[in-house]
Parts: C-alpha cells; sequence; structure tokens
C-alpha cells in the first residue's frame, strides 16, 4: 500500500502516539465538527460505545448515515422516527404536547424534523407499517453493477479474477509496477485505483468486498488523485485504517440486509470494552453516504459528495 494520506495535514491527529491532552490542545480550525468532538470526547471512542453507534446507524437505513449519526446524539434510544406530517397521514397519530424535535440535515432545505414514535399518540400503528424500517435485505444484482460503473468513471477499476487465495481480494494505486503485475488485464491509462475481487465469490460477497475496498480508497488510505474528491491523508496506523474501512463495509453491507456480513467485519479488539484509537469519523460517515449513492444508478460522471 501507498504512503498513507492524513485528512487533516499538520494536525494533532496525524499522530496515534502523541500524548492525548498535546493531541487535543493542537485542534485547530481544520477539523470540522464531527472529528473534532470524536477527538476531544472519549465516550465515543469507546469501543462499546462506537458498536453501539455503528448498530444504530445501521437500524435506520432510509436515512444517511450522516444523518443518522445526528439522530443517535440527540436520542439513542429512538425506535422509529417520522415527520410530523408523516406521522398524521401515514400512522394518522399527533405529536404529544412536549414531543421533541429531532434535527437532520435535509436536501433542499438546511434542515428537517423528526419526532420518534414514543412522542406521538392516536391509532395503534400496524408492524406492517413499519416494514420499510425493519432491516430487510436490500441488496440487488444492480446494486453491484451500479457501483462498480460509477467506480470506473471515477478511475478505480474492478476487475474479477480467479483467485487461488481468495484473501487476495485487494486494493491499489496505480503504479508502474501494478501496471506490470496486471499487464494482462488491459488497464486504461488514467486509471488511477485497481481493486482485484474473488470471480468465485458470491454476488453478495463480491459486492461485501468491494464495499471494503472502495472504504479504503474513499477513505483516503491509498492517497488521491488530482480527479479525487476524497481529503488527502498520512501517517494513519494500520488500527486507524482498519476501523475506518471496515466499519464502512459492516455499515453498508448490514443496511443493504446482508447480515451474514456482522462477524466478517470489525477487528476482535471492538468487542472488549477499550478505548479505539482517533481516526475520522466524518470520513466514514461520508464514504458510507457516498458508496450507497454509488449503488443506486448509473452516472454518467463523477458526482462530488453530499454533505448528509
Amino acid at each position: 500500500m501507498s504512503q498513507q494520506l492524513n485528512l487533516f495535514p499538520r494536525s494533532a491527529l496525524d499522530s496515534t502516539e502523541s500524548d492525548p491532552n498535546d493531541r487535543l490542545a493542537d485542534l485547530t480550525a481544520e477539523l470540522n465538527a464531527i472529528d473534532e468532538m470524536f477527538a476531544a470526547s472519549s465516550f465515543y471512542r469507546n469501543s462499546h460505545e462506537f458498536l453501539k453507534l455503528l448498530n444504530f446507524i445501521a437500524h435506520f437505513p432510509n436515512y444517511s448515515a450522516f444523518n443518522c449519526f445526528l439522530l443517535y446524539t440527540q436520542n439513542p434510544s429512538i425506535s422509529y422516527v417520522a415527520t410530523a406530517r408523516t406521522w398524521a397521514r401515514k400512522f394518522r397519530r399527533q405529536l404529544k404536547i412536549n414531543a421533541i424535535p429531532l434535527l437532520i440535515l435535509a436536501p433542499m432545505a438546511p434542515v428537517r424534523f423528526l419526532f420518534d414514535i414514543k412522542d406521538t399518540e392516536g391509532d395503534p400503528v400496524s408492524p406492517e407499517l413499519l416494514k420499510s424500517h425493519a432491516l430487510k435485505k436490500r441488496f440487488s444484482a444492480g446494486l453491484y453493477d451500479n457501483t462498480v460503473h460509477n467506480s470506473l468513471i471515477q478511475g478505480i477499476i474492478v476487475r474479477e479474477l480467479a483467485l487461488e487465495d481468495p484473501s487476495a481480494v485487494t486494493a491499489a494505486r496505480m503504479t508502474p509496477s501494478i501496471r506490470k503485475k496486471y499487464k494482462d488485464l488491459h488497464l486504461k491509462k488514467d486509471a488511477s485505483y485497481l481493486i482485484i475481487l474473488n470471480k468465485a465469490s458470491r454476488l453478495e460477497e463480491k459486492y461485501e468486498n468491494l464495499v471494503l475496498e472502495l472504504g479504503h480508497i474513499l477513505c483516503g488510505h491509498l492517497g488521491i488523485d488530482k480527479n479525487a474528491w476524497w481529503s488527502e491523508r498520512h501517517s494513519l496506523a494500520p488500527t486507524q485504517e482498519e476501523i475506518e474501512a471496515q466499519s464502512v463495509a459492516f455499515l453498508i453491507c448490514q443496511r443493504k440486509g446482508l447480515i451474514s456480513s456482522t462477524e466478517k467485519y470489525l477487528p476482535d479488539y471492538l468487542a472488549e470494552a477499550q478505548e479505539i484509537p482517533v481516526f475520522s469519523l466524518n470520513a466514514l460517515l461520508q464514504t458510507v453516504n457516498y458508496i450507497e449513492e454509488m449503488g443506486k444508478s448509473r452516472w454518467d460522471k463523477p458526482k462530488k459528495r453530499s454533505r448528509y
């Protein structure tokens, strides 16, 4: 893997060995609000709390990962949320007098307010009406094909090869040595990255491995090219990289109903209550949002990332 580039050049987050007090003292305006909070607070960096956060985000596939994070910071115990209008029209329920609004970002508008079912009253809610909220299989062949297509137009070539070792699935920055190694693949001259998948794998497994490797690329672990929308990052430790990329894969697969991936991603060390290293939670959430958008339709040209 090429030299790692950090989202925050010359930032205190560049080092995992510095004293935490020094790291917080050196926080600058380069840090976005999410990563500033994440670096300053040890709450979400408790491995158990971090897993709770990920499971919460996975539980609400109809909302972006970023908006799910906002919901979690406001009320981690919510079970089903909707706008006041949706509660009234679809569920025939009204807001209670002391209903607490939950804020998320919205397209074509600054914000949107949601309300938890516990803050509403009225007709009983049929489980059938909540089916869209239940975690179910949302994966399709088109999802995989769209993601591969949209990777290619961004300079990320995806190839399926007959691999003797299934663990040989990888992502690499395009270098002369990589081009020489895979010269039989006739790689495009303007491509910047290569993802190798196992041709013998089931389609679901190919998608799981694809989003994992895209996680590494879009989180900046392999550096950037001139067309990249993702940020330069360097000096990340392997542990930081794996937490980011595997969290990306975990969230996307769970939100697509690929339940079998639960134990495949996230290192074992997250299962024990301990503090995990500082990394970019913002890069993680943005990458999840972007990869999910990549699977929805085929693009004619690369799209810029969405803030929500």
